[in-house]
């Protein structure tokens, strides 16, 4: 058949592409070969794909090794994966009934439904979400899931200090992973903090977006595959989302395994609080169960993934088939077995082993916000509250211990019990708060020390703060509020003492120490002179005393005269009342046979 001439010129460029990549193939094969027989590390990644696919957000802390997944592999028929997308080539539609805790269940299809109005064009699947859930944290089975998408214990990676996982120093202050040093990934989905700070969500409306909260975390899973305007119905963009939030090939390959099995499977909801050994993302953690060998192999990928082995679970886990028992297979060359990673303890095993640890001991305790707690007024309620965190060796909250706080100096300080030491138990999350604090009327420094029991003696830490003088009030008055003269018998007291307020503009004022002084009597204020003998005032010793500082005025003002007492000289007196910035009364005092009769005192 002649073609045309445009036609004809068409053709021949199709040709020409076709050949030169026909070439580019063969030469990276030849480059792949005899890169292999160098090193092995130098084609470790995705088996077939493209570079830029394998990594495209390779420098997201999310996308850094941050724990070990659970790899074990869904049961399907074994089938050959496709040299280009990874996929199952052929029927892969799963055998029997797959289990999903109800609540991670009614997450995983809600984010679904957000998503599908919010990103209408990314096209997620409620699948997809669960398979990541599957693979970071089985479903956060046995972690106590609780139908409010929180659970009963943090499920938290390892510490990301970059000797067997990435190095990502902390970007919370300990706020969600209780490590203030470095971050570690957190919740059911295995959220870094600094992702979190930028991807969180709020999935289950409480007004709080919670990486330890399965609808939270499941909804901002959804939100951070979507990212970038991506279509997840396309495959290149499935495997882009998937490897920005794990970047290894055997991770993409476990996560779409579960999404085609909850695709074509019967999933069930089971109970949240179904008998399961919870997976650990941190291999250190003493509560992982003995290792055993994957059931299934998978294709070796990059570096993302650590080659620890995961524990066998029991045949009723809803992570298989039910009433299949998972069979550990028998390495047909053991010196071909993957390397325990640096840092992983060895366990022993054997019948009916359990690792022995306990999970109440306190390593340390974190002070809440920071060591100093501020400045204070003197005799002021303090605002903030003394609070730690006591967490174990692994940088897990520690709940129902108790917690003794102390307050040391000599400020006056106390709690709002009006005592100087209490004793708090640590909730949930391990933390304690201490009651209110009230500042003393001392100014100067204090502590407030917080101790619990830990395994080699006391855990402490404290608190400082410092009490600062309260503001001297201000006076432009005082105020009789009682008839003069006051009168007693010789050698009787005064029964009618007078009463005086203190106010500054009209306003009671609270706090004022006034001088309490008595003169002899006379016209001229300026004459007036103490005296050495007549009324007086007795000491703390019960000496008498003719000049005396008061207790400050209370908050209407008003001032608090001791008892006053007369002796054997009779005659007239004055009472002089006089406040720091010099505002004076004098009360007129009578003592002898210018009094009415009275009962001797």
């Amino acid at each position: 058949m002649k073609l045309s001439p445009s036609l004809s010129s068409v053709f021949s460029v199709l040709l020409a592409r076709r050949v030169r990549q026909g070439v580019c193939v063969c030469v990276l094969a030849v480059g792949l070969t005899a890169g292999s027989a160098v090193s092995p590390l130098l084609v470790a990644g995705p088996p077939s794909a493209d570079a830029r696919d394998a990594a495209p957000d390779g420098d997201a802390p999310q996308a850094q090794p941050r724990g070990v997944p659970d790899l074990q592999l869904p049961d399907l028929p074994r089938q050959d994966r496709d040299r280009t997308t990874g996929e199952p080539q052929g029927d892969t539609k799963p055998e029997g009934r797959t289990g999903i805790p109800a609540t991670a269940l009614d997450a995983y299809k809600k984010a679904e439904r957000t998503l599908r109005s919010a990103r209408p064009s990314c096209h997620l699947s409620w699948q997809l979400v669960a398979g990541i859930g599957r693979v970071e944290s089985v479903h956060a089975a046995g972690y106590g899931l609780r139908a409010d998408g929180s659970t009963a214990k943090p499920i938290r990676g390892p510490r990301l200090d970059g000797r067997q996982f990435a190095l990502i120093r902390d970007t919370d202050g300990g706020r969600w992973d209780g490590d203030a040093e470095f971050d570690r990934a957190i919740g059911p989905m295995q959220f870094i903090p600094s992702t979190w700070a930028t991807r969180g969500a709020d999935g289950n409306g409480d007004g709080v977006s919670d990486p330890n909260n399965i609808y939270d975390a499941a909804l901002a899973t959804g939100h951070y595959l979507c990212s970038g305007g991506r279509d997840l119905n396309r495959p290149a963009d499935l495997d882009k989302a998937i490897l920005s939030y794990n970047n290894s090939r055997e991770y993409v390959n476990a996560v779409r395994d579960w999404m085609r099995t909850y695709q074509g499977g019967k999933v069930s909801a089971t109970p949240d609080d179904a008998p399961a050994v919870p997976h650990h993302p941190d291999p250190a953690d003493d509560r992982a169960p003995a290792a055993t060998p994957q059931p299934r192999s998978v294709r070796a990928g990059s570096a993302a993934v650590p080659r620890v082995k995961q524990g066998k679970r029991p045949a009723d886990s809803t992570t298989g088939r039910p009433g299949t028992p998972v069979k550990p297979s028998t390495p047909s060359h053991p010196a071909e077995r993957p390397a325990k990673p640096a840092g992983v303890p060895d366990r022993k095993e054997g019948p009916g082993h359990r690792p022995v640890t306990d999970h109440r001991t306190v390593a340390r305790l974190e002070l809440v916000g920071g060591r100093s707690l501020g400045d204070w007024t003197a005799g002021e309620a303090v605002g903030r509250r003394a609070q730690v965190r006591a967490l174990d060796v692994h940088g897990h909250g520690v709940a129902d211990v108790r917690v003794a706080f102390r307050i040391t100096g000599s400020t006056g300080t106390s709690f709002s019990s009006r005592t100087t030491t209490v004793t708090v138990a640590t909730d949930r999350q391990g933390i304690a708060i201490a009651p209110a604090l009230l500042a003393g009327d001392l100014p100067g420094p204090l502590g407030v020390v917080a101790t619990v029991p830990g395994k080699h003696g006391p855990v402490s830490g404290t608190f400082e703060a410092t009490v600062r003088p309260a503001p001297a009030p201000t006076v432009d008055r005082l105020e009789l509020l009682t008839a003069e003269p006051v009168r007693a018998d010789v050698n009787g007291r005064f029964l009618e003492l007078p009463q005086v307020r203190a106010t500054a503009r009209n306003e009671p004022s609270s706090g004022v120490r006034v001088t309490a002084t008595v003169l002899s009597n006379t016209d001229e204020e300026e004459r007036a002179q103490q005296v050495t003998a007549g009324p007086y005032f007795k000491n703390d010793h019960g000496d008498p005393v003719r000049t005396l500082v008061l207790p400050g005025t209370d908050s209407a003002g008003r001032i608090a005269l001791p008892e006053l007492f007369a002796d054997a000289h009779p005659g007239t007196y004055t009472l002089r009342l006089t406040t720091p910035e010099g505002v004076s009364l004098d009360v007129r005092l009578i003592v002898g046979e210018s009094a009415p009769d009275r009962p001797a005192s």
